[in-house]
């Protein structure tokens, strides 16, 4: 599961590559190689964002809440914001100019002002957690059931089929939606599922939600570009609360869950760089690389090469973007870590059990970051 992490957020990485250099073409107007390739990629990836969520659904249902928890997240996004703002300012990136009133509440507040709305999303959920457990514990499987259905049915069902947008349509950019995928993930950990019980199941459920996916998308090019129709939902096969989107992340998700585990040694491997995956997602999707880095690797004008070279171009972008992430983020635990120990010396006493820190071990404490990391 933390491999899935990893290989997660690499899929993110495509999508912020592709969209953000309009690599993903008219599907149904001579595409060409590289316009296939483009949305053969986005197809494979589109789904992992739903995977952090039912990931943390499953290991999140049989945890507690922790206020140093929630602070080091909202801290780790607030670092990433004023971090990358400043390093903006020095080296003439971010002119001064630019700075207002607006720009610095979302530097400063990017929660609030939700720069990152996975992190927003994410930090309701976590504060609400005590409620969501207990709720989830409570309530009989049979009832959960037709709760998670209804609102997946609310939220997807009929959006997915219909030919036009509903006013509530938040394309899964919301609160609820994750909340939606949260508690799927909570069900997986308590109940099981029998469609998706077995790694085989898994990878075929993924399979043809990725196909379908990539089917409908070229069905609403189609439409869409002989009709003039379609044109307010171009993009809803693509959107997270698809619901071959999310048949897809579902897949992969039980296809990972029932695979053998790893030995050990790739294993500690793994869970030592998993918990960085979020600090590749924050360094990315900052207010001042967001649409910088894909110049760097030459995406935008990417289109007309080859496409053995257009591939390897966007493989070498997606690489060296999750690396140099990783690397930030490690350097940011540290001082995370530095700056914590030194809270401790200053403060007298610690955060008391109901905080979840009193008597916790650095085991105790990495297997918590490992297993609760987004």
């Amino acid at each position: 599961m933390e491999l899935l992490r990893m290989i997660s957020m690499c899929m993110v990485t495509v999508l912020h590559a592709l969209g953000k250099s309009d690599l993903l073409v008219n599907l149904s107007v001579n595409p060409g190689i590289n316009g296939v390739i483009a949305w053969v990629l986005e197809s494979i990836s589109i789904g992992a964002v739903n995977i952090f969520m039912l990931i943390s659904g499953y290991f999140l249902i049989n945890s507690e809440f922790k206020i140093k928890r929630l602070v080091e997240i909202v801290m780790q996004a607030v670092f990433y914001t004023v971090f990358t703002f400043g390093a903006g300012l020095a080296t003439g990136v971010v002119k001064p100019s630019d700075v207002s009133i607006y720009y610095l509440l979302n530097e400063f507040f990017p929660v609030h002002m939700e720069v990152y709305w996975f992190i927003t999303a994410y930090v309701v959920i976590y504060m609400l957690l005590p409620v969501i457990t207990k709720g989830a514990a409570m309530i009989p499987k049979k009832r959960l059931q037709v709760v998670i259905i209804a609102l997946v049915i609310y939220e997807c069902g009929f959006k997915s089929f219909l030919p036009f947008r509903f006013t509530t349509d938040s394309k899964g950019y919301s609160f609820l939606w994750y909340l939606i995928v949260f508690l799927v993930g909570a069900y997986l950990r308590l109940y099981g599922f029998k469609l998706t019980d077995t790694a085989l199941k898994g990878w075929i459920v993924y399979g043809a939600g990725t196909l379908l996916v990539l089917l409908e998308t070229f069905a609403i090019h189609f439409v869409n570009a002989r009709t003039g129709h379609l044109a307010e939902i171009y993009g809803m096969s693509t959107e997270y609360n698809n619901v071959f989107v999310f048949a897809a992340s579902l897949g992969i998700f039980a296809a990972f869950l029932h695979l053998p585990e790893m030995n050990e040694g790739p294993g500690r491997v793994i869970c030592v760089l998993s918990p960085m995956a979020l600090g590749v997602y924050l360094f990315q999707e900052n207010l001042t690389l967001r649409y910088l880095w894909q110049g760097w690797f030459g995406l935008p004008e990417s289109s007309g090469n080859m496409p053995v070279l257009f591939f390897l171009r966007i493989v070498l972008a997606v690489v060296t973007m999750y690396v140099a992430g990783t690397l930030v983020d490690a350097l940011r635990k540290l001082l995370f870590k530095a700056v914590y120990r030194l809270w401790k010396r200053l403060v007298p006493g610690r955060i008391g059990k109901s905080g979840g820190d009193e008597g916790e071990d650095e085991n105790g404490e990495a297997e918590h970051e490992t297993r609760e990391y987004l």
